[in-house]
């Protein structure tokens, strides 16, 4: 650079041409300090300069070292050539000692060939690239790691930016984890959910609502899934989806889908909505379970519940089923026959056993079966305004699966006519042995009688062949004591000859049957029982009436009982009168059997015909007789009729065809 001096000394060698005066001089000086004065400022702006890059590069340098990323620089082998603080940080070691070595070494030795191939690809391609790879440091877990990287210079190096993803890693494969314990969550429960934006109608579905709707992922839009709803449900499930939509309300609703192959699905689907800070509805989110199985296995159940039920109902015991608390839980609609409604209604087998204590373990067949054991027993059933009932009890444990609320199982089955056939086969077999030894007495009796008779006669015969007897008068009155005695033996033999007609057993065939001499046997015998003897008893016999075709024995017990009942209908004094009569047109003969008792009232007098059906006192009778006198009427072809008013008696009448001519 020149300066003012230097220009004058050149002016000065130039020869004399112009006199250099004191004003340029001092003019010349001035502008020499201005210049002066400039390049000291621009060398002080250069310095300035210089100390401001230095600061820059410091600071840069410490960004470059402590960034969150770590920064490489590669060759082509992968050998590092520079690398900052936070690369070696990841790599787990000092970083003057990672100069020259193969990032290769670091690499989980399955990712080896994926950063080979992505490092030869960064160098070819010349273009930024990204892959990831796990690394393996000793002493570490494993890491994961994200890697950027570009060719630069000459391209025999790259710069690589490397960043750890390990946390973002777990994070998805944890992400994964539940997304797929979703997927089969809602595979295994045939759930499916979905998400939709009431304004825009972006639609996402879960693979399953996918799989229940039959649709694919492209083929899923609010409108095709609103066309699967059954057109007999859709109306009430869009009004429910519009008032959830306007009012932001919840709601839940079982309807039936009808898919595009023609089959039907049930699902129940469950619909809350997202509303922001104005109440209004911003998505909706749903989930749509497939409960066909389920309505399917309801019906069944259903199916096979009223099945049972009519299997209840069909038996003829009561049936009752109690929990396992001895509550009352089913029942058949026999038992009502047994017990009274308010027993049955929400009763116990206390109510029903063992009304009297509250617990009896020792012979309540519910509480013995719920301790697993098999009970039969039997009970009396004796209700205000019913017959008593006789009840076979039997009692069974039902178990559960898991064996912890054991039921019971209880049958009940009258068998009331059961115990009075017992009770009457006891009787007849009773009334049998009876029959046997009054027979066999009768028997013994009418021989002493006719012994008795026939040594009267005897003596009446030598009183009228010996006169000179009646001349001694103390024996005056032997003639008569002996035709008295004469007549009352035959009179008592005649008795036993009925008595003994009466019990004998009918060998089952049919015979001419006199009717009039039956009654008058049967008569006869009731004559001289001492309990009718405050009664009249009148016979009006058609004479010469034919024959009846019929069992003697049967007929005997006919109006044996018909006459027995109408005697034990008086109380105090009365009348029965025994009637018979032939009619030409019917051919048929009709006994009539009348009594003066108290009668029989209009609401029973069709079941004086049923087995054990008695009006009698309890001990007078069991009800047999007239189911038993109706049976051999029509046995013989013959009709029974009974006419009746209460207080004034009672008439029965038997009409029985004639022999045949």
């Amino acid at each position: 650079m020149n300066t003012a001096a230097d220009k004058h000394s050149d002016a000065g060698l130039a020869g004399d041409a112009t006199p250099v005066t004191e004003a340029d001089a001092r003019q010349r000086l001035h502008q020499a300090q201005l210049r002066l004065h400039e390049l000291e400022k621009q060398v002080e702006d250069l310095r300035n300069a210089n100390h401001e890059l230095k600061t820059s590069r410091n600071q840069y340098a410490l960004l470059y070292d402590f960034a969150p990323v770590g920064y490489f620089t590669f060759d082509r082998k992968g050998g590092i050539r520079t690398v900052n603080l936070t690369g070696a940080t990841l790599l787990g070691s000092e970083r003057d000692t990672l100069t020259n070595l193969r990032f290769q070494h670091f690499v989980a030795l399955e990712d080896h060939a994926v950063f080979m191939d992505f490092l030869r690809n960064v160098f070819q391609g010349r273009e930024k690239m990204t892959c990831r790879v796990k690394l393996s440091i000793k002493d570490r877990s494993p890491l994961y790691v994200r890697i950027e990287a570009m060719a630069a210079g000459m391209g025999d190096e790259c710069h690589a930016a490397m960043v750890d993803i390990t946390e973002r890693k777990r994070a998805e494969e944890h992400l994964r984890e539940s997304e797929y314990n979703l997927a089969k969550a809602q595979s295994m429960s045939h759930v499916g959910s979905w998400r939709s934006d009431p304004l825009t109608g972006e639609l996402r579905a879960s693979d399953e609502l996918l799989r229940i709707m039959g649709l694919s992922r492209e083929e899923a839009t609010p409108d095709a899934l609103a066309s699967l709803i059954h057109p007999e449900d859709r109306e009430a499930v869009l009004n429910l989806m519009r008032q959830g939509t306007e009012q932001g309300t919840n709601y839940e609703i079982e309807h039936r889908l009808l898919l595009r192959d023609g089959t039907s699905k049930w699902v129940f689907t469950i619909v809350e909505p997202s509303v922001n800070i104005a109440r209004q509805v911003v998505k909706l989110y749903g989930t749509t379970q497939d409960i066909t199985e389920r309505k399917q296995n309801e019906v069944r159940l259903r199916n096979k519940s009223n099945e049972l039920q009519a299997i209840f109902d069909a038996v003829n015991d009561g049936v009752i089923v109690f929990d396992h608390s001895g509550a009352i839980q089913h029942l058949n609609h026999i038992c009502p026959q047994f017990f009274p409604p308010e027993v049955l209604s929400g009763g116990s087998c206390r109510e029903v056993f063992h009304p009297e204590v509250a617990l009896a373990p020792l012979t309540c067949p519910v509480e013995l079966a719920l301790h697993g054991e098999r009970v039969e027993s039997s009970m009396l059933s004796v209700r205000e305004g019913h017959n008593t009932r006789y009840i076979d009890v039997t009692a069974n444990p039902i178990k559960d699966e898991l064996g912890e609320k054991t039921r019971a199982l209880v049958f009940l089955r009258d068998v009331t006519l059961k115990r009075l056939h017992e009770m009457q086969s006891i009787q007849t077999e009773k009334m049998s042995s009876i029959g046997v030894l009054a027979t066999g007495i009768a028997h013994e009796i009418n021989n002493p009688l006719t012994s008795v008779a026939g040594y009267a006669e005897a003596l009446l015969r030598r009183f009228r062949d010996e006169p000179s007897l009646g001349a001694d008068r103390r024996l005056d009155d032997f003639p008569h004591y002996l035709e008295v005695i004469v007549r009352e033996a035959y009179h008592c033999k005649g008795i036993i000859g009925s008595l003994l007609n009466f019990s004998r057993k009918s060998d089952g065939l049919l015979g001419s049957v006199d009717i009039n001499g039956l009654l008058q046997e049967i008569l006869e015998l009731l004559r001289h029982q001492p309990n009718y003897g405050g009664m009249e008893v009148v016979a009006d016999l058609e004479k010469e009436i034919p024959p009846v075709l019929g069992d003697p024995s049967g007929l005997r017990q006919v109006f044996m009982n018909l006459l027995i009942n109408a005697c034990q209908a008086i109380k105090d004094g009365g009348r029965v009168e025994v009637t018979s009569a032939y009619s030409h047109t019917e051919r048929a003969i009709s006994v009539q059997v009348c009594d003066t008792g108290g009668g029989i009232a209009p609401d029973v007098i069709d079941r004086i015909w049923d087995p054990f059906f008695t009006t009698k006192e309890v001990g007078k009778g069991i009800g047999l007789g007239l189911a038993l006198t109706y049976n051999i009427v029509k046995r013989h072809g013959g009709e029974i009729k009974v006419e009746s008013r209460l207080g004034e008696g009672s008439r029965f009448t038997v009409l029985l065809p004639a022999c045949p001519e």
